[in-house]
Parts: structure tokens; C-alpha cells; sequence
């Protein structure tokens, strides 16, 4: 049975988590600036219309989901947080662990997810209209999705996403096709976050 490291987590969240930029050899990344052409205001980008207040969750990503809600998911019953480069992860994992993640990223909300996307890029970009009302797409820079890695941006407000990546191994029902279940983790997770209002 193989399971998925910490590391490989914040590889696949981190893919995802739209503030990143291309690199060269020898220089840093940084966060590129908007460009002109995919701000929060392009028409393409879609723009949150009820944002959500999501600061208390920012911080403790695990109660975006309550312990109900992770068992009926996937049987996931416990947390293990770890340090992103934008905030705390937390992953809900089964006795198994396999792993459904949570985060918050503040930046450009779903525009940067927008503007990182590169046609030539091996992974996937695929739109999602509604995620409990909120748009969402599916994206990574490499395409973890027959190995049980999928990753959800969902934005959350115009200024932040929540990102929800799923590490499934070879014991989960869930790894070939394990998108359903991260945008039903998501869902779940809208759901707890508009009931703290």
C-alpha cells in the first residue's frame, strides 16, 4: 500500500495555490502582480456574489468540517495540520490515510488560478460553475487524478480561495476518480462555514 507524504501534499496544494509564479534557475519566485488581463474584474474570472466570511477558518482549516461531515465524506476521522506557504493545511484522513485537505490562500482569489493556467501545461483547468454557489475550478500544473490527487480552488470571495486537494492510495474506492469527492468536500465545507455566520 503507498501513502502520500506531508510533502507531496503541499506539492499538490501548493500547485494550485494560485499566488505562485513560474521560476528560472537562480532567481526566487515571488507573487506576480494582477496583470491587466486576468484581475479580479475579467470578465472571464468569476466573481463571487455572497462572499463568505471565512476568517475564523483561516487560521484552523479543520473546522471547515465537522466531524459528521468528514465521517459521511469518507470516513475521514482525524486531522493532522501542517505549515503551507500561505497558511495552515489541515488534512481529515481515514484510518487508511487517505486524505482530503483544506486551506485558505488570500491574493487575487480565483483570478490568479485564471492567470497561472498555461494551455501547454500537462495538468487540467477545469471550471466548475457552482460549488454550493461559489465558483470553483479544478486545477493543477500536473495531473495527479488517476493516482487519487485532486485539487478544487473554490472562491470563496473575490480576494480568497479555499483549496481542497484529495491524497487517495490504493485502499480508497475513491482513487481513480477522486474530483467528486473533493467538490462534495467542498460543498460540505461552504455549508459549515455559512452555518458560523
Amino acid at each position: 500500500m503507498r501513502f502520500l507524504t506531508p510533502g507531496i501534499l503541499l506539492l499538490a496544494v501548493g500547485l494550485v495555490l494560485s499566488g505562485c509564479s513560474k521560476t528560472t534557475p537562480g532567481n526566487a519566485a515571488t507573487v506576480p502582480p494582477s496583470s491587466p488581463g486576468t484581475s479580479a474584474s475579467d470578465p472571464a474570472v468569476p466573481q463571487v456574489s455572497d462572499p463568505l466570511e471565512v476568517s475564523k477558518f483561516e487560521q484552523d482549516p479543520c473546522k471547515a468540517l465537522t466531524a459528521d461531515q468528514a465521517r459521511e465524506l469518507a470516513s475521514l476521522a482525524t486531522t493532522n495540520v501542517t505549515s503551507g506557504t500561505a497558511g495552515p493545511i489541515c488534512g481529515w484522513r481515514d484510518g487508511d490515510r487517505n486524505e482530503i485537505a483544506f486551506g485558505f490562500v488570500h491574493a487575487n482569489g480565483l483570478a490568479d488560478s485564471y492567470r497561472n493556467h498555461q494551455p501547454d501545461d500537462p495538468g487540467y483547468f477545469v471550471p466548475v460553475p457552482s460549488v454550493a454557489g461559489y465558483p470553483g475550478v479544478f486545477a493543477s500544473i500536473s495531473d495527479g487524478r488517476p493516482d487519487g490527487v485532486c485539487t478544487l480552488a473554490v472562491g470563496v470571495r473575490n480576494d480568497v480561495v479555499m483549496t481542497v486537494t484529495s491524497l487517495m492510495n490504493s485502499s480508497s474506492p475513491y482513487r481513480k476518480d477522486p474530483c467528486p469527492l473533493v467538490q462534495r468536500a467542498a460543498e460540505a465545507a461552504i455549508a459549515t462555514i455559512k452555518g458560523a455566520k
